[in-house]
């Protein structure tokens, strides 16, 4: 059978992502259940609609377009994943129109919300929201917290060029931050840097640098210490972020009017943020995520269906972690951020 060169990229990235594709049969055993909090979701009627995108900036296109709950539900239970928090990755819900936006928006969460009915236990959501409409996310984001099974909601790391941390962003901070609420990042394509390496696919690149930018635009724009009930999760480690932090923490010695808008501290504002492990499993980036944060910030996610669920739990067990750690990481951190 011949393969097409799409599905030969798709397998290239999950490898990248993910660690080997799949081990010899019956190598693999997972004794303890995991929880996956960066598994992402493509209701049908969204497809059309978000594969403009994928066809320009990303690899493995088909394997994405293929999902289905189904392929979900197989991939964790092959890999005893238990739960799966779902999510829109990018590029988000927001093709140029706020109405549509906001009916988008509302549509992916319900029907994320009846995959948890129908399947109990196995699937929790971080709401999309119509985003850059602040008034439209912020209606959505009261709709949608108050329904069983959300447990936070899903932001892109900009949009339009536009970072978390702009001034006209902060209503929307504001608002959840008067509620606790967990604020998933993930990132996406930024204007400026999309397909600067010829036939490098944006993501593999981008999306950690695009991620560094947006934690760097809510720290010194005073976001996280405004509004520090906000609870932050930035996929894949944080990006960049665990090896740029000393230079991002630096440009508060270098314009003190930023340090005054940090009163606790770059380092420690930096220092409550959670991060997933997803395409971040690799013996040097979880050496750095350890030494940035806290154990307890350190959560199992996949990426899936770009990622792997058995080929990461994989990577992450040969790594060699104490049992205790191990667990932490793939359920226990994840147990008491999101409640059980």
């Amino acid at each position: 059978m011949i393969c097409s060169r799409r599905a030969m990229l798709g397998g290239a990235a999950a490898v990248a992502l993910g660690g080997s594709l799949r081990a010899a049969p019956g190598a693999l055993h997972f004794a303890t259940p995991a929880i996956d909090v960066h598994h992402h979701f493509l209701p049908p009627f969204y497809k059309p609609l978000a594969k403009g995108w994928l066809d320009k900036f990303a690899t493995g296109v088909d394997v994405v377009i293929a999902w289905t709950p189904e392929t979900s539900l197989a991939a964790m239970d092959e890999a005893n994943v238990t739960r799966a928090v779902l999510s829109i990755s990018s590029p988000g819900v927001h093709f140029g129109d706020d109405a549509q936006a906001r009916d988008l928006a509302r549509q992916c969460n319900d029907y994320a919300l009846g995959l948890a009915k129908a399947h109990p236990g196995r699937f929790d959501l971080f709401a999309a929201l119509p985003m850059p409409d602040v008034e439209g996310a912020i209606r959505e984001a009261e709709r949608a917290l108050a329904l069983d099974g959300v447990r936070g909601v899903g932001l892109l790391s900009n949009y339009n060029g536009r970072y978390l941390g702009e001034p006209a962003f902060r209503p929307l901070f504001e608002w959840l931050g008067k509620r606790g609420a967990i604020v998933y990042v993930h990132p996406t394509d930024a204007p400026c840097c999309a397909g600067l390496v010829p036939g490098l696919a944006t993501p593999l690149i981008e999306f950690p640098v695009d991620t560094g930018r947006t934690i760097a635009s809510l720290l010194w724009s005073g976001t996280f210490s405004a509004f520090p009930n906000v609870r932050f999760i930035f996929s894949h480690g944080g990006g960049v972020l665990p090896m740029v932090a000393e230079r991002v923490i630096a440009m508060g010695f270098v314009d003190r009017s930023l340090a005054a808008k940090v009163p606790e501290g770059a380092q420690a504002a930096l220092s409550r943020l959670y991060v997933d492990t997803a395409s971040v499993t690799s013996p040097p980036a979880m050496a750095a995520l350890t030494k940035w944060l806290p154990e307890g910030q350190i959560l199992y996610g996949t990426d899936f269906p770009w990622g792997t669920l058995a080929a990461s739990r994989a990577a992450i067990a040969r790594l060699g972690l104490p049992g205790d750690k191990l667990t932490a990481i793939e359920s226990r951190n994840a147990l008491a951020l999101l409640g059980s």
